[in-house]
């Protein structure tokens, strides 16, 4: 389950955030995840809820926005999104595709007290 090491990741970020203002609790955690990550949204709750558990995170909302995976043909430059894993230019067929959005992990925002 690598839903765990990123959610360590998205807290050392939230502990580093959280350390230059005073918070009483952290209400809502808002994060965008890429589909290229793999990350399931259960098993992201399940690593959310372990990590917080004891901070002031304990209790907060997770909100998982799910990003789709987006493509620009390096033959053509033609955007699209990408809607199997076989990265193919719908536009030219060239198999050269920049991933231009679906493997962030991003913490996109926190509602605090």
């Amino acid at each position: 389950m690598h839903e765990l090491s990123l959610m360590g990741g998205v807290f050392e970020v939230i502990e580093q955030t959280l350390s230059l203002h005073k918070v009483k609790r952290v209400l809502q955690v808002k994060l965008k995840v890429g589909a290229l990550t793999n990350a399931e949204p259960e098993a992201l709750d399940m690593a959310f809820e372990a990590y917080s558990k004891d901070t002031l995170c304990e209790g907060a909302e997770l909100i998982v926005e799910r990003v789709p995976v987006r493509g620009r043909c390096r033959n053509c430059q033609y955007v699209f999104t990408v809607e199997t894993m076989f990265f193919l230019c719908p536009n030219c067929q060239n198999t050269g595709i920049e991933v231009i959005q679906g493997e962030e992990l991003l913490l996109e925002s926190l509602e605090v007290e």
